[in-house]
């Protein structure tokens, strides 16, 4: 009879997430007032909850991971009057997105100082400073966050995370994730409910940035989400808006530009019904 071998559990990833209404937060110009907030009670969630797994529980107090997101980004863009098509738009998600890094790195580095760091600190990437180098990141304030880490230390292991947030960006007014819109004007339904939705702050002025994701060429998604990925240190819910009559070539091409652009993962490939409907920001 051939004896059993010992196995050892490995970690059990715990979603501890919350995300950033960009839409609101980013013209309120509150970032630097709210993201240090947003990292402390995600920190308490990890003390407040009890889960019945246990190695859910051993690895939530070993990395003590949180990942903070963003939902609304399109309704920023058209706020700022940036089309989705632009390099603009991509240089404004690498800034936007730095800058969020920044103000979470920073948070989590100030919550190390005030009680102590994750107990995997020593000897990881934010000790040694290997996880600035290898994001580039340079500057009299990046290297004075790098010190200070390595100083203080951090009080959670992962940090940074986009979650789909569909349904919390309908409550909240926005739109979801770091998506486009679905259409400017359709109805969400669930198994018991049906909710007509409008893009948010729908206006004249609005009206034209507001492109429907299965019209957007995801070339330059994809560049934005490339430029995003690197500020991010867990993943992205990056979906693809494509019509029903997309080539198996092209589709392939997508998802090989998105694993050459860097992504970590994409989430859902969401396709047209039969019904093609006619693009309200194309026409004249």
């Amino acid at each position: 009879m051939a004896r059993s071998s010992l196995r050892k559990p490995g970690d059990f990833v715990v979603c501890n997430l919350s995300s950033i209404n960009l839409g609101k937060a980013v013209p309120d110009d509150v970032l630097e007032r709210l993201i240090p907030i947003q990292v402390r009670m995600l920190d308490n969630v990890i003390d407040l909850n009890t889960i019945p797994v246990l190695q859910a529980q051993l690895t939530n107090q070993k990395y003590r991971a949180v990942g903070l997101g963003t939902f609304g980004y399109h309704h920023l863009l058209a706020l700022k009057e940036i089309a989705w098509e632009s390099d603009e738009a991509v240089e404004f998600a690498d800034q936007l997105y730095e800058k969020v890094a920044y103000l979470t790195i920073k948070s989590s580095m100030e919550l190390a100082r005030e009680k102590c760091p994750y107990p995997l600190f020593k000897g990881s990437k934010w000790h040694d400073g290997s996880y600035f180098d290898e994001k580039g990141y340079d500057g009299e304030k990046w290297d004075e966050l790098k010190q200070d880490v390595h100083e203080h230390g951090l009080r959670n292991g992962y940090l940074m995370a986009v979650a789909p947030n569909s349904s919390t960006s309908i409550i909240a007014g926005s739109t979801a994730s770091i998506d486009p819109i679905f259409k400017k004007f359709y109805s969400e339904e669930k198994k018991d409910y049906k909710i007509p939705v409008t893009a948010p702050d729908l206006s004249p002025k609005t009206f034209w940035y507001y492109k429907s994701a299965y019209d957007i060429d995801h070339a330059w998604t994809i560049k934005q989400n490339a430029k995003r990925q690197k500020h991010i240190d867990q993943s992205i819910s990056f979906n693809f808006y494509v019509r029903n009559t997309i080539k198996a070539k092209e589709l392939l091409d997508l998802h090989l530009t998105a694993w050459h652009s860097g992504f970590k993962t994409t989430y859902y490939t969401r396709s047209t019904s039969s019904d093609i409907e006619d693009c309200e920001s194309c026409e004249s």
